[in-house]
Protein backbone atom coordinates (compact mmCIF):
# COMPACT_ATOMS: atom_id res chain seq x y z
CA UNK A 1 0.00 0.00 0.00
CA UNK A 2 1.19 3.43 -0.77
CA UNK A 3 2.25 5.64 1.45
CA UNK A 4 -0.87 8.13 0.86
CA UNK A 5 -3.46 5.38 0.71
CA UNK A 6 -2.08 4.10 4.11
CA UNK A 7 -3.08 7.88 5.53
CA UNK A 8 -6.06 8.06 3.81
CA UNK A 9 -6.78 4.57 5.85
CA UNK A 10 -5.78 6.03 9.05
CA UNK A 11 -8.06 9.84 8.54
CA UNK A 12 -11.16 7.24 7.26
CA UNK A 13 -10.41 4.94 10.38
CA UNK A 14 -10.25 8.00 12.46
CA UNK A 15 -13.58 9.43 11.33
CA UNK A 16 -15.36 6.14 11.76
CA UNK A 17 -14.34 6.00 15.33
CA UNK A 18 -15.15 9.91 15.79
CA UNK A 19 -18.82 8.72 14.25
CA UNK A 20 -19.08 5.88 16.57
CA UNK A 21 -18.23 8.03 19.18
CA UNK A 22 -20.40 10.49 18.84
CA UNK A 23 -23.58 8.17 17.97
CA UNK A 24 -22.62 6.27 21.47
CA UNK A 25 -22.69 9.95 23.54
CA UNK A 26 -25.85 10.58 21.52
CA UNK A 27 -27.50 7.03 22.52
CA UNK A 28 -26.38 7.57 26.14
CA UNK A 29 -28.20 10.80 26.89
CA UNK A 30 -32.01 10.77 27.15
CA UNK A 31 -33.45 13.16 24.14
CA UNK A 32 -34.36 16.99 24.09
CA UNK A 33 -30.66 17.69 24.53
CA UNK A 34 -29.43 20.64 22.92
CA UNK A 35 -25.49 20.20 23.02
CA UNK A 36 -23.23 17.90 24.49
CA UNK A 37 -19.67 17.95 25.12
CA UNK A 38 -17.09 14.76 25.74
CA UNK A 39 -14.32 15.76 27.67
CA UNK A 40 -11.41 12.62 28.12
CA UNK A 41 -8.22 12.45 29.45
CA UNK A 42 -5.07 9.26 29.33
CA UNK A 43 -1.50 8.58 30.31
CA UNK A 44 -0.68 4.98 30.38
CA UNK A 45 -2.89 2.68 31.72
CA UNK A 46 -5.25 5.61 33.22
CA UNK A 47 -8.49 7.27 31.57
CA UNK A 48 -11.14 9.15 32.49
CA UNK A 49 -13.51 10.93 31.15
CA UNK A 50 -17.00 12.98 31.49
CA UNK A 51 -19.91 14.12 29.51
CA UNK A 52 -22.05 17.12 29.63
CA UNK A 53 -25.13 17.60 28.71
CA UNK A 54 -27.03 20.95 28.14
CA UNK A 55 -30.83 21.10 28.04
CA UNK A 56 -32.47 24.14 28.14
CA UNK A 57 -29.71 26.12 29.92
CA UNK A 58 -29.09 23.50 32.64
CA UNK A 59 -25.38 21.63 32.49
CA UNK A 60 -26.07 17.99 33.63
CA UNK A 61 -23.30 15.31 33.91
CA UNK A 62 -23.00 11.92 32.67
CA UNK A 63 -21.18 9.05 31.76
CA UNK A 64 -20.54 6.55 28.86
CA UNK A 65 -19.15 3.37 29.15
CA UNK A 66 -19.48 3.08 25.96
CA UNK A 67 -17.57 5.85 24.85
CA UNK A 68 -14.77 5.03 27.07
CA UNK A 69 -14.31 1.75 25.67
CA UNK A 70 -13.52 3.75 21.95
CA UNK A 71 -10.67 6.11 23.87
CA UNK A 72 -7.77 3.40 23.45
CA UNK A 73 -8.39 2.65 19.92
CA UNK A 74 -8.43 6.31 18.92
CA UNK A 75 -5.32 7.05 20.98
CA UNK A 76 -3.28 4.17 18.95
CA UNK A 77 -5.05 4.92 16.00
CA UNK A 78 -3.38 8.88 16.39
CA UNK A 79 -0.03 7.70 17.61
CA UNK A 80 2.62 9.36 15.14
CA UNK A 81 6.09 7.70 15.47
CA UNK A 82 8.81 10.26 17.38
CA UNK A 83 5.64 12.22 18.52
CA UNK A 84 3.40 10.67 20.24
CA UNK A 85 -0.23 10.61 20.68
CA UNK A 86 -2.88 12.97 22.54
CA UNK A 87 -3.29 13.65 26.21
CA UNK A 88 -6.87 14.73 25.89
CA UNK A 89 -9.56 15.08 23.61
CA UNK A 90 -13.06 17.12 23.26
CA UNK A 91 -16.07 16.21 21.06
CA UNK A 92 -19.41 18.82 20.87
CA UNK A 93 -22.24 17.69 19.22
CA UNK A 94 -25.44 19.39 19.21
CA UNK A 95 -28.81 18.44 18.40
CA UNK A 96 -28.66 18.97 14.57
CA UNK A 97 -25.98 16.17 14.46
CA UNK A 98 -22.75 18.25 14.03
CA UNK A 99 -19.53 17.54 15.78
CA UNK A 100 -16.37 18.74 16.44
CA UNK A 101 -13.18 17.50 18.19
CA UNK A 102 -9.76 18.95 19.08
CA UNK A 103 -6.98 16.87 20.36
CA UNK A 104 -4.29 17.73 23.13
CA UNK A 105 -0.68 16.28 21.70
CA UNK A 106 1.25 18.54 24.33
CA UNK A 107 -0.41 20.77 27.05
CA UNK A 108 -0.71 19.04 30.65
CA UNK A 109 -4.55 18.23 31.59
CA UNK A 110 -5.82 19.19 34.79
CA UNK A 111 -7.01 15.79 36.27
CA UNK A 112 -9.85 15.54 38.50
CA UNK A 113 -6.91 13.13 40.84
CA UNK A 114 -2.85 13.53 41.42
CA UNK A 115 -2.37 11.15 38.56
CA UNK A 116 1.18 9.45 38.95
CA UNK A 117 4.21 9.90 37.12
CA UNK A 118 4.17 6.37 36.32
CA UNK A 119 1.28 6.84 34.28
CA UNK A 120 3.36 9.49 32.02
CA UNK A 121 6.37 7.11 31.98
CA UNK A 122 3.96 3.92 31.08
CA UNK A 123 2.54 6.28 28.34
CA UNK A 124 5.98 7.03 26.67
CA UNK A 125 6.64 3.47 26.67
CA UNK A 126 3.54 2.88 24.65
CA UNK A 127 3.69 5.69 22.45
CA UNK A 128 7.31 7.42 22.36
CA UNK A 129 8.44 10.54 21.85
CA UNK A 130 11.52 11.45 20.75
CA UNK A 131 13.27 14.02 23.03
CA UNK A 132 12.58 17.28 20.77
CA UNK A 133 8.52 16.55 20.87
CA UNK A 134 8.34 15.83 25.02
CA UNK A 135 7.04 19.20 26.36
CA UNK A 136 8.46 20.75 28.94
CA UNK A 137 6.29 19.65 31.68
CA UNK A 138 6.55 16.17 31.46
CA UNK A 139 10.39 15.64 30.97
CA UNK A 140 10.32 15.93 34.74
CA UNK A 141 7.46 13.11 35.19
CA UNK A 142 9.26 11.01 32.81
CA UNK A 143 12.77 11.29 34.69
CA UNK A 144 14.30 13.48 32.65
CA UNK A 145 14.62 16.47 34.18
CA UNK A 146 14.18 19.93 32.82
CA UNK A 147 15.12 18.43 29.64
CA UNK A 148 12.68 18.51 26.35
CA UNK A 149 11.05 21.32 24.45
Amino acid sequence: MSEELAGLDLVLRRTELEKDLARVLDEGVPGGWQSLKFEARSAGKVTESLTYVYRNGVEERANSKAAFSLLRPLRKLMYRPDYGTWFSMEMHLDNQGHAETHYNFDEEEDWSFPLADRSYQQDQQRFPRDPEHIPGWLAPKLGLGSHGS
